[in-house]
């Protein structure tokens, strides 16, 4: 009995699979018959949408030798970026430091001044400052080595302006950017544009915004020449040409705290990636 019920199930295996191997041929046959009457449409990639920036989102370019490679406006890129900034500030922006503008207030460490705020001409390719970290007085050079600022901004270049020649201070402005560049490589630059006095600026150092603005052109042939990124800073800050009463201070040479955050708001909407 059990031999017979095998037998039948081995003749019911063998009828459903040559049913199926007809089923695959009479298949087979059709489609070539008939072919495929539909439209084959292939995925596209959308390069245009992809290229389109919105206003004020572009990245800056890289850094082009023998141009001035001024900073465009850039979305801006928030607290996070600012507090990768570090700043080496003569009188005009020592603000920075003394009104505690940035992350940790007035212990914060992102900006480097001298101990008596100022930082001449004369000086500045050797200058000394203050360390925040821990107090000592180094050589911007040597605090550069010490801390490897991603981004070093420059904002000096006004105090004994008015004495100085331009050979001179081409020479020290290219002198600091040289020492830095040597002590820590990796570092960004970027030097603010010199600032104005107010229009009524009458102070013991005869700074007149003639001067400023003859310095001005002598500051982008360093920038130009150095191929750091230039940020004109003064744009936001002055009014028909002076520094406007509302961003200075009672002295109408340095910025007060306004004029300070001004200053930050200007870079953190014309970023370096």
């Amino acid at each position: 009995m059990i031999g017979k019920l095998t037998g039948l199930k081995d003749t019911l295996w063998a009828i459903g699979i040559g049913i199926c191997i007809i089923a695959v041929i009479f298949g087979l046959i059709f489609a070539m018959a008939h072919g495929y009457s539909g439209s084959s449409e292939k995925p596209g990639v959308d390069l245009g949408a992809a290229n389109i920036k919105d206003e004020g989102t572009a990245q800056q370019v890289p850094l082009a030798p023998g141009e001035l490679n001024e900073l465009k406006e850039t979305k801006n890129a928030g607290q996070e970026y600012l507090a990768s900034l570090t700043f080496i500030c003569d009188s005009t922006m020592i603000g920075m430091r003394d009104y505690g503008m940035l992350s940790g207030g007035s212990a914060n460490t992102q900006v480097w001044g001298s101990t008596a705020g100022t930082i001449p001409i004369d000086s500045l390719s050797s200058c000394v400052i203050k360390y925040p970290a821990d107090g000592s007085e180094i050589s911007a050079a040597t605090a550069a080595m010490i801390a490897q600022p991603k981004l070093l901004v420059l904002c000096v270049g006004n105090d004994g302006l008015a004495s100085a020649s331009e050979e001179a201070f081409r020479a020290a402005y290219k002198g600091l950017i040289d020492s830095i560049r040597s002590a820590s490589p990796d570092t960004k630059i970027i030097v603010c544009s010199l600032l104005p006095v107010a229009e009524n600026y009458t102070g013991a150092d005869g700074l007149t915004n003639v001067a400023v603005a003859q310095a001005t052109t002598w500051l982008k042939q360093v920038c130009t020449e150095a191929s750091v990124y230039y940020a004109d800073i003064s744009s936001a800050l002055t009014l028909n040409g002076s520094l406007s009463s509302e961003y200075s201070s009672g002295d109408g040479h340095a910025l007060n705290s306004a004029g300070c955050s001004k200053v930050l708001e200007y870079l953190s909407t014309h970023a370096v990636g």
